[in-house]
């Protein structure tokens, strides 16, 4: 309660020397949150991190969000971004320059010592969602020849680059990753055994090229800490810990969210009109294109509506239910798909278990709704052409709900858009196409 009045009380400070001295006792998070919480702009917002101690107010950086910290890197200097990135670990050194535009990078990196230089600059190779992207460059390693004593040394000697040691990894003599050995065995071990002798052989690891969604998934999997990074040859080139696979999940979640909705994240931080509509246009035309094929469908069947003007009643309720029953199966899909590697393979055994739950639904929303419309139009044909649409509209849209995010997998496009407008808006136009056809065909039963 302390830490939340303290960051309310920065809102009415009048100086940016006051605001540091307010926040100095923080947490860095919650430095960065009270700046944020204060809507300060970017010139103001340098100024108070001048103010702040250099390891400070690196901490401080790398905990502002994209769009803070970008405002505070088109205000600040070369040699000041510098100073502060040569504070932080090589992943966040990295994520800082990588904001940058190449004139700047440039002078940035020309700034850094070169051991700092070229660990940045050996990360940048590497795509943002990437494993080689979200890894850091500074880890513990020793030759499976030394002893634990040589191990314990080089601990001590890397404590002041390397933050939270879980483990030391074991390499040959050209730095090839051949074992793991946690922190806690090294310690309990005895003076002057050979780390190969207590290493664990078998270690879990990633390439560098892996994308960061699947490093999510090995962590879960394995409940892992940490993890090393290893390039094309099996060569030891970076740790992965936890806390950068907490910042990926929670990434690869607010993506998903605003798939399904049809928008993206840029926007949340947008403030152009025009940049916001432009974003959701295309979502929304799709919406719109749908809309035009629904009723385009219904003018097909025009006569039909003309003849029965009680079909028209229950359009709402195939539609809707076509919807809802897409949404539910293809968010279960995706969750699969990115939660437990669900692959192509498992379509089949998949749609087998949708399809035995679509059946007992649609048997059931069927009979129910098939009794309900008989009983209050009194026209049992028409009843029963309501209620076997609804059943077989629930069946073809938990088929599509299942197939579509593996299908959209395979080409390439996030499996999260079929919970979004696309499979809604198909799901509405074969829902009324099958309703009125179906009406169609029985036209001359019915009253």
């Amino acid at each position: 309660m302390e830490r939340y009045d303290q960051r309310i009380a920065i809102d009415t400070l009048s100086s940016p020397e006051s605001i540091a001295a307010a926040l100095s006792g923080l947490h860095p998070a919650d430095v960065a949150d009270a700046l944020g919480r204060a809507g300060v702009d970017g010139e103001i917002l340098t100024r108070i991190l001048a103010e702040l101690d250099t390891e400070l107010a690196a901490e401080v950086v790398i905990n502002l969000d994209d769009h803070t910290l970008e405002d505070v890197l088109d205000v600040l200097e070369p040699p000041e971004i510098a100073q502060i990135t040569s504070e932080l670990e090589s992943d966040d050194a990295a994520d800082v320059v990588g904001l940058l535009d190449e004139d700047k990078k440039a002078h940035v990196l020309s700034q850094l010592d070169s051991d700092d230089r070229k660990a940045v600059e050996d990360l940048l190779q590497y795509t943002d969602e990437s494993a080689g992207g979200i890894m850091a460059s500074e880890l513990v390693y020793v030759n499976s020849e030394a002893s634990v004593d040589d191990a314990i040394s080089l601990i001590r000697l890397a404590a002041d680059e390397v933050e939270e040691i879980h483990n030391v990894y074991i390499t040959d003599r050209a730095r090839k990753l051949i074992g793991v050995l946690p922190l806690g065995t090294l310690l309990l071990a005895r003076k002057g055994t050979r780390v190969a002798e207590i290493m664990e052989p078998d270690v879990v690891f990633v390439s560098a090229e892996t994308d960061q969604e699947d490093v999510a998934k090995v962590f879960m999997k394995y409940d892992l800490v940490a993890i090393p990074v290893v390039d094309g040859e099996g060569i030891l080139v970076g740790r992965i810990t936890v806390d950068d696979i907490m910042d990926v999940i929670r990434d690869e979640a607010d993506e998903d969210i605003t798939l399904m909705a049809g928008t993206r994240d840029e926007e949340i931080h947008e403030d152009s009109t025009l940049k916001v509509s432009w974003i959701r246009l295309p979502w929304l035309v799709i919406g719109a294109l749908g809309g035009l094929a629904s009723a385009s469908v219904m003018s097909l069947y025009s006569f039909s509506l003309e003849k029965v003007l009680a079909l028209a009643f229950f359009i709402p309720v195939i539609t809707a239910m076509g919807g809802n029953v897409g949404l539910q199966t293809s968010t279960i899909i995706v969750r699969g798909m990115n939660a437990d590697g669900w692959l192509e393979s498992d379509v089949r055994s998949r749609l087998l278990r949708e399809w035995r739950i679509a059946i007992t639904n649609a048997v059931v929303l069927g009979v129910a709704v098939f009794l309900i419309v008989g009983l209050w139009l009194t026209d049992w044909v028409l009843a029963a052409i309501v209620g076997g649409a609804l059943g077989t509209v629930i069946v073809v849209a938990a088929t599509l709900g299942t197939i579509m995010p593996f299908t959209l997998r395979r080409l390439g496009v996030d499996p999260a858009v079929a919970q979004g407008p696309f499979v809604t808006t198909l799901n509405d136009v074969i829902g009324i196409l099958i309703y009125l056809g179906l009406a169609t065909l029985f036209l001359d039963m019915l009253s």
